[in-house]
């Protein structure tokens, strides 16, 4: 070794787990030059080198190697493992004096605020250590709430992803009354996701009993309590699945009635053409036919204050889909022309939103039911022929 005896000295930050929308920082001091290599999913996605003490912000690289899948609703079991929203990312990093060193962590697709980034790091901590890994809390991927109670609409629920707590204790889901309880096992360290409809669901077969507030409990200790409300009664409703900001996919209802602005292209140069004409020796104009993008505009409802948050995570999303405008899922764009709300609000907001079509469309035909063009059917198909 050569270099006065160098030392390779590499740190990462945070350790252990990371969101990739916030800065994941490698550090390494080598007096000769160091390189680092990054793998996920059993392949090197990056290499890079330096000299003396450098700093690597690679949040962005390891955000490749991570695919985010939705969890299905409607299911009957009570907790479902996950794949997808993480992957683990192994560092190697090596300098001219042979010295080595090697590292992971596990990378998660999401991120938290600035503010809150910063004041994390000061504490000394991370938002998985104070939230995700704390069996004592709130420690579901949902930013619908920012305290120990979750208030959902029961149009709403959808599964709740979180970290089967490392301690090995039981995760029972209690309603309120105390009478019907159901017990959740998982692999310490896996991810899950707690379906709350399915688990109301098997109380109202089981026991005849709707409940609408459970609490969530690690062994004997409390964690967080769970309040499903009634919605509203509605001719029109949609749903907005999206992306949240700690990577998980969550619903929103939208009640109120929908209109649709077919958007179109503006004249300019190349929406039209010339045809020559032989017969008349002449050239005619003639136009491509026009890709057409739709928006939807419509109210959300009444929300209260604390559902602004929820909202504004809502119209920040690179990924939200529309359910409940025919029978195929629309991948949309949210946004709002005028959005405004009071520091300290006094009484609920009704906010408008435009949900803008992804894909544009140029041939527009009658959709596609599930009868196809044929007559439909009287009954289902599992009736007999004599019956349709």
């Amino acid at each position: 070794m050569s270099a006065n005896d160098e030392t390779l000295k590499v740190n990462i930050y945070p350790t252990g787990n990371a969101f990739t929308r916030n800065p994941i920082f490698l550090s390494v001091s080598s007096v000769s030059m160091a390189t680092y290599s990054i793998r996920m999913n059993d392949e090197e996605i990056f290499k890079g080198n330096g000299t003396g003490d450098f700093k690597v912000n690679i949040s962005e690289i390891v955000e490749t190697g991570i695919k985010t899948v939705p969890v299905l609703r409607g299911g009957t079991e009570s907790i479902t493992g996950i794949t997808g929203l993480f992957a683990r990312a192994d560092i190697h990093v090596e300098n001219e004096g042979a010295e080595e060193a090697d590292l992971f962590f596990t990378a998660w697709a999401g991120g938290i605020s600035k503010k809150d980034f910063k004041r994390l790091r000061t504490m000394g901590t991370d938002i998985f250590t104070l939230k995700f890994l704390n069996p004592y809390c709130n420690f579901f991927f949902t930013t619908r709430s920012a305290d120990w109670k979750i208030t959902v609409r029961e149009t709403e629920l959808y599964p709740l992803p979180f970290i089967f707590p490392s301690s090995g204790e039981e995760v029972s889901v209690t309603e309120l009354t105390g009478k019907n309880k159901t017990i959740v096992e998982g692999t310490p360290g896996n991810l899950y996701a707690l379906d709350i409809a399915a688990i109301r669901r098997a109380f109202f077969f089981d026991n005849g009993i709707l409940a609408s507030c459970f609490d969530v409990r690690v062994g004997e200790n409390f964690a967080c309590r769970i309040a499903v409300e009634q919605s509203r009664a509605t001719k029109e409703r949609y749903l907005l699945r999206f992306l949240n900001s700690y990577g998980a996919y969550e619903l929103l209802e939208v009640q109120g009635k929908a209109s649709v602005t077919p958007q179109f292209p503006e004249e300019g140069e190349g929406a039209t053409f010339s045809r020559y004409d032989e017969i008349t020796d002449d050239f005619n104009q003639e136009r491509k036919r026009p890709e057409i993008q739709n928006i939807i505009t419509v109210g959300i409802g009444y929300r209260r204050s604390g559902e602004i948050p929820f909202l504004l995570d809502l119209l920040s999303s690179d990924d939200v889909t529309l359910l409940g405008y025919g029978e195929d899922e629309i991948r949309v764009i949210p946004s709002v022309e005028e959005f405004s709300f009071m520091v300290h609000p006094e009484e609920p907001k009704d906010i408008t939103l435009k949900l803008t079509f992804t894909e544009t469309e140029s041939n527009y035909t009658p959709d596609i039911t599930e009868n196809g063009f044929s007559k439909p059917r009287i009954h289902s198909k599992q009736f007999s022929k004599q019956f349709n």
